[in-house]
C-alpha cells in the first residue's frame, strides 16, 4: 500500500504571523489505524503550533516506543525528532534540554511507556523541572 500526499495547497489558506499556513505544520500521512485517538493528538498539536506562530525548527519531538510513540512522524514534518527506547524518553529530554535549551521539547508517550516501564524515568524528569511539553496518550493499554 503507497500513500501520496500533495505538495500543493489553496493560494488562499491563511496564513499566521509568520506566513506559514498550516501545510506547513503537516507531516507523514499516518499509517495509524482508522479513528485512532492518536491522530487527534497529532491534528491538535499541528493547529496549535500554528495558531501559536511557531516556527517548526524551533521544536523537538521525542518518544518512545509504542503506537503513540509514532504520531511525531506525522505532524511538523520540518522540525527535530527522536524515538527513544521504550520508557526513556525522559532521560533523553533531560540530555537535549540541557545541550541546546534554544529548543522547545514536546515529548509524547503512551501510557505503557510513562507509567509502567518508564515510571522511574518519568518522576525524575519532573523532579528536575525539565522545561517540555509532556503528552501522555493513553490508550488503555
Amino acid at each position: 500500500m503507497s500513500y501520496y500526499k500533495p505538495n500543493f495547497h489553496h493560494p488562499k489558506l491563511p496564513k499566521n504571523e509568520l506566513g506559514f499556513t498550516v501545510t506547513d505544520y503537516d507531516g507523514a500521512v499516518s499509517t495509524l489505524c482508522a479513528g485512532c485517538g492518536h491522530d487527534s493528538i497529532s491534528a491538535a498539536i499541528r493547529n496549535a503550533c500554528f495558531l501559536s506562530s511557531i516556527p517548526p525548527h524551533r521544536i523537538a519531538k521525542l518518544s518512545g516506543i509504542g503506537c503513540s510513540s509514532k504520531t511525531p512522524t506525522y505532524f511538523l514534518g520540518r522540525s527535530h525528532g527522536f524515538n527513544s527506547v521504550h520508557g526513556r524518553m525522559p532521560s533523553v529530554a533531560t540530555g537535549a534540554s540541557v545541550a541546546n535549551r534554544d529548543l522547545i521539547y514536546l515529548g509524547i508517550s503512551g501510557d505503557g511507556d510513562t507509567a509502567s516501564i518508564g515510571m522511574g524515568q518519568f518522576v525524575h524528569l519532573i523532579r528536575r523541572n525539565v522545561n517540555m511539553t509532556y503528552i501522555v496518550a493513553n490508550n488503555g493499554c
